[in-house]
């Protein structure tokens, strides 16, 4: 999944899940990490954060500095 249809933050989390593949048990706590650099859950977001262009960039942002691209 490209940068570019990553349109929610539901979507962020699926790109993420294959990313770890069989590592599940990694994404708490990366969540936790992006929770506290952006202010997003990417596990429950919140329903006027799920669709944030601008918050989404933020977290995929996030996500790479941590070795997590997407």
């Amino acid at each position: 999944m490209s940068a570019a249809t990553l349109h929610t933050l539901d979507d962020v989390r699926e790109a993420l899940n294959i990313t770890l593949g069989a590592n599940t048990a990694s994404l708490g706590p990366i969540s936790t990490r992006v929770l506290m650099r952006t202010g997003a859950s990417i596990k429950t977001p919140r329903p006027d954060q799920n669709a944030d262009q601008v918050l989404i960039g933020k977290v995929v942002t996030a996500l790479a500095e941590m070795g997590y691209p997407l």
